[in-house]
């Protein structure tokens, strides 16, 4: 890889950890005052079990490519 392709990766892959972890925040925070005001105990429950497994999803996602992107860093110039 060249040396601008690596910053410009490292750039990327942190912005995209940021989003990654405003999209968390922002789904508690809609649960917190949107959902929970109801008060209607397995709806909550549902939607929390649901915003965790985005979470979980969204961060798999978010290090299979940042795995690849590694391995493509160590690949380099070797072809």
């Amino acid at each position: 890889m060249k040396p601008w392709q690596k910053i410009v990766g490292v750039i990327v892959f942190g912005a995209i950890g940021l989003c990654e972890l405003l999209l968390c925040f922002n789904a508690y925070l809609d649960l917190r005052y949107f959902i929970e005001p109801y008060d209607i105990q397995d709806i909550i429950d549902r939607m929390y079990l649901r915003v965790d497994s985005l979470s979980v999803a969204l961060w798999l996602n978010y290090f299979i490519a940042l795995a690849l992107f590694i391995c493509l860093w160590r690949k380099g110039g070797k072809r």
